[in-house]
């Protein structure tokens, strides 16, 4: 039986989730709709309602205050007023090419952009230093690697972003000052020359396999990926939390055969993880997974999936803390939302399903999938407004092919850069679990999906019908089996 604690700590987690959610998606002043719920849970327990209210006030400070630093800053008073400004800055993402775009009938070059931290900006002959980040367009096709400092002279304006200052315009050249260090070096030419080798695949199930495997998208189409959203399989294109717990558990399995101290396995399948994180970009969805991980390796090494809903709930507070913007984040909700569903539903799922199936193993990994997506289910809705019926059984239908071309796939990304050719060749294996996914993706994204409203009513409706379906299940389960 879980214990109150356990989820009145997951509670407080959400509460000053909720705090910093209203106040970044709408506005401070709506932090009011909260009183008559507070004034009920002061009447039901006054000392829990106190907690709940300090964590949704507390979270709703650490949005307004990140918000009124970034508005706040030295060229706040010269943003939208065209005037020329010098930043050197030092680069934290990959740059990202975009899509042409045809305005009246002119079609506009694909301009780069990247997340620049700057370091000092300089104004009419005035130099100040100042550190916070900015988002930078460009017309040059510019292959920054994180961790370089570049200086450029531009404009700067508004932007609907708000996890940057401002979008800085880049008028004329970049100037490289210095590249990235060893590590980041390093780190970029394994993206490289793994993203070299799949190229060689070719087609979607090629560019699908550096994405998955190293968050490298870059070979990814527009097309491809809007197919795998349709098809619920968007979490695909990408380094989620399943790759990173699929590596951990591999590398814990071959360390039983040459250490023996479980610390010292422990020690270096950190290290190795610390590594790919460098690899793959600590980018805040990285950051996300890997804390999300984190709960699920508490779960298995206490033996109990119901004991580490208060490491989520650490989680959550830590993440928010880090970066309040967490908190508007589609990914981070989905993050949650797929742990929460994994550490609460998979042991009941499992348990219903071995009902009719009488396989134990495959309940186990049937669950898995089933957990996740049904939390995701209200979250998908409200960002996308749409709802695939093929959704949970396309991620049932991959499942058995995502461990495989995690776990080679690593080890091709280690071995290219040494041995390309063998690299290729481990590449190449995976190719029919990758063309497994995109023929599912095909197939689902054929089928027409279900409208609904975007936002808090779309995932209303989808909660909404969660708990139907499971009550209908809940039921028919009861009355078969009595």
């Amino acid at each position: 039986m879980r214990k109150p604690l356990d989820l009145q700590l997951f509670v407080v987690a959400a509460a000053l989730w909720l705090g910093a959610a209203t106040v970044g998606l709408v506005s401070h002043q709506y932090l009011v709709l909260a009183l008559p719920l507070c004034a009920w849970l002061i009447g039901w327990h006054r000392a829990v309602a106190t907690i709940l209210i300090l964590a949704l006030i507390c979270g709703g400070l650490l949005m307004a205050i990140r918000h009124r630093a970034l508005s706040q800053t030295v060229i706040s008073p010269y943003v939208d007023q065209k005037i020329t400004l010098s930043v050197t800055g030092s680069v934290r993402s990959d740059p990202v090419l975009g899509q042409p775009k045809n305005e009246s009938g002119y079609i506009k070059p694909a301009t780069t952009t990247a997340l620049v931290s700057s370091i000092a900006w300089s104004v009419r002959g005035s130099q100040t230093f100042a550190h916070f980040p900015i988002r930078i367009t460009t017309s040059q096709q510019v292959h920054w690697l994180p961790g370089s400092v570049i200086r450029c002279s531009g404009i700067v304006y508004s932007t609907a972003e708000k996890r940057v200052a401002a979008l800085f315009v880049v008028r004329g050249q970049c100037t490289l000052i210095h590249g990235a260090g060893w590590i980041g070096r390093t780190a970029g030419r394994v993206r490289s020359d793994f993203r070299s080798v799949s190229s060689r695949v070719g087609g979607d199930a090629g560019a699908l396999i550096p994405g998955l495997v190293l968050g490298d998208t870059s070979l990814e189409s527009h097309a491809f990926t809007q197919k795998m959203l349709s098809a619920g399989l968007t979490h695909l294109t990408a380094v989620s939390g399943e790759n990173f717990a699929i590596l951990a558990a591999a590398i814990m399995w071959l360390l039983q055969w040459c250490v023996r101290r479980i610390n010292m396995r422990h020690a270096i399948n950190i290290i190795i993880l610390i590594g790919f994180i460098i690899v793959v970009r600590p980018s805040p969805s990285v950051l996300r997974a890997t804390v999300m991980v984190g709960v699920m390796l508490l779960a298995q090494i206490r033996g109990s999936r119901s004991s580490a809903l208060p490491a989520l709930a650490v989680a959550i507070a830590f993440l928010i803390f880090m970066d309040p913007f967490e908190a508007t984040d589609p990914g981070f909700a989905l993050s949650v939302a797929a742990t929460a569903g994994i550490l609460i539903g998979q042991t009941p799922i499992a348990h219903w399903l071995s009902r009719y199936i009488h396989k134990p193993r495959l309940c186990e990994l049937l669950a898995i999938p089933l957990a996740a997506n049904l939390l995701c289910v209200p979250v998908t809705i409200a960002i996308s407004g749409q709802f695939s019926i093929m959704s949970l059984p396309s991620n049932i239908l991959v499942e058995p092919a995502i461990a495989p071309i995690t776990i080679v796939g690593f080890l091709a990304a280690v071995i290219t850069p040494l041995w390309s050719g063998f690299g290729y060749l481990l590449v190449l294996s995976q190719k029919p679990f990758s063309w497994w996914i995109v023929e599912i993706a095909d197939q689902s994204a054929r089928v027409p999906v279900i409208a609904l409203s975007k936002g808090w009513a779309g995932a209303g409706v989808g909660l909404s019908a969660m708990t139907l379906l499971a009550l209908v299940v809940w039921r028919f389960s009861h009355i078969f089996h009595k």
